[in-house]
């Protein structure tokens, strides 16, 4: 009877999967490639890619309005409905064009819609790249020299800057424009050995744009603080790129040991109209812990203004959560804030390590290593929220586990208007994921190996452009539920 039941199973996951969007790439390039022409040795070098990021240089306004390519996708105002999102998917090729590919499919509009589009992608060998998606070339094979470990991560700062961080001997983060790549603008030297990457602080938007007027990206003044790894495995600290980095960090928060090391790290900052902070630290035992770093009273505020307030250990649920998502490491981690007229919410998304073996002995319901969860504030003026707290509201598997696929989730990014997010796992598949019901919304198909790298750009909601990176070497450029009719 347990046969029968697991076939069925199995024959339901697969039909399921079928009824989804699902695309091949259409062009990709492995980046090797790359490294063959700028080595001198000749020997080859691991180009694996650990991180993707799109930054922009500045364009007059007229190349910016040119997005003629694509038709116009009108999504619902309803944050719950998604059944009129059409799905809409190309990869665009990075570098030279492969010799059994044809670039004549994209249109010369395709290439003015991404005049000024950056990709930056570090790798497992050290290297830093650039490359222009508009010519789809790598234009810098080494941006940043002078590391001594492989690269673990890149994120975007603002409209043009870039975070690169390394796994050396001194855990080296640092500060570039894009305009300037080699020059370092700050660097610090986090000294952490482990593979936790740096968070730099996000804001969902609630201007459906997600731009100003002149087409800058739309930052919070907290855009300039970033979460960090220490050398002590259980401790995150807070920093403000703008201060010099041998002086105190704004916020340090010690987990515990109890919970193992830090494993992954999101920072938050609500709305434009508020000072609150929320820290997500994903942790080696399967446990998510929220960190509400409000500026008056929070216990982990280093630099307190006169006014601070000490928390006692009574308060502490007040500033903080956690919730158990199993007993694998939590790889990745990401925030993003829900707005009401009278309350605002924190939903996060982690992506958990799991192996198919202990996870099939597992009820169904607790087999997934995707979740989301709500984070409720503390708010002292309500009689029903006086603490803070965090429930998992949905657990999702990414490929069957009666299959003997591999379903653990190497990274997971919210898109910015925070209404969809991307999960990339160790079955070499991106999907994609509505926030607001958790519902699957498409499964993007590239690469032959784990899926280790995935950035939304920062205009995702009117450009639908989304890359990912994975160990083949190999990135992919998507273009996915474009809404052009939010365009300016």
């Amino acid at each position: 009877m347990k046969k029968e039941s697991s076939l069925s199973l199995a024959i339901r996951n697969i039909l399921f999967n079928l009824m989804l969007s699902a695309t091949d790439a259409l062009f990709s390039l492995h980046t090797s490639s790359v490294d063959a022409k700028t080595a001198s040795n000749g020997s080859s070098c691991s180009s694996a890619v650990t991180g993707v990021c799109f930054v922009h240089k500045r364009l007059s306004n007229d190349a910016r309005d040119e997005d003629s390519d694509y038709q116009t996708d009108t999504e619902s105002e309803s944050d719950e409905d998604v059944d009129n999102l059409q799905f809409k998917c190309s990869n665009l090729l990075l570098g030279s064009q492969s010799s059994h590919q044809d670039a004549s499919r994209l249109s010369a509009a395709s290439h003015t819609s991404l005049s000024g589009v950056v990709l930056v992608s570090c790798h497992q060998d050290g290297t830093c790249k650039l490359w222009d998606l508009s010519t789809r070339r790598c234009i810098v094979s080494d941006a940043i020299s002078g590391r001594n470990g492989p690269g673990l991560a890149v994120r975007r700062i603002g409209n043009h800057q870039f975070i690169y961080q390394s796994r050396d001997v001194l855990g080296a983060v640092s500060l570039h424009d894009i305009h300037r790549p080699s020059e370092p603008i700050v660097q610090i030297y986090t000294h952490s050995t482990t593979f936790c990457q740096v968070a730099p602080c996000c804001y969902t938007a609630s201007n459906q744009y997600n731009t100003t007027s002149d087409g800058d990206l739309l930052t919070s003044d907290r855009s300039h603080l970033i979460a960090l790894p220490t050398e002590e495995h259980p401790v995150a600290i807070i920093r403000d790129l703008r201060c010099d980095p041998t002086t105190n960090p704004l916020y340090r928060i010690d987990v515990g040991k109890s919970y193992g090391m830090l494993t992954s790290l999101a920072l938050c900052h609500l709305q434009e109209t508020t000072q609150h902070l929320v820290l997500g630290c994903g942790m080696e035992d399967g446990s998510a812990l929220f960190y509400d770093l409000r500026a008056n009273g929070s216990p982990w505020l280093i630099d307190k203004v006169e006014d601070a307030t000490e928390c006692n250990a009574d308060d502490m649920s007040k500033y903080m959560c956690r919730a158990k998502l199993g007993k694998d490491p939590v790889l990745s981690l990401d925030l993003c804030s829900r707005f009401t007229e009278t309350k605002t919410s924190i939903v996060a998304v982690a992506g958990c390590a799991g192996d198919t073996d202990e996870l099939s002995e597992l009820p169904e319901q607790d087999q997934g290593t995707v979740s989301t969860i709500k984070v409720k504030l503390a708010n002292e003026r309500s009689d029903t929220t006086k603490t803070m707290n965090a429930s998992i509201r949905t657990k999702t598997r990414t490929c069957s586990v009666e299959s003997g696929g591999k379903v653990g989730v190497s990274v997971c990014r919210f898109r910015p208007d925070g209404r969809m997010f991307a999960v990339g796992g160790w079955d070499r598949r991106l999907r994609l994921f509505d926030r607001a019901s958790s519902k699957p919304l498409a499964i993007l198909r590239g690469h032959e190996s784990s899926v280790t790298a995935v950035d939304w750009d920062g205009n995702a909601p009117t450009s639908g452009l989304l890359a990912t990176g994975a160990g083949d070497g190999r990135i992919c450029i998507y273009k996915v539920f474009p809404n052009t009719s939010l365009k300016r």
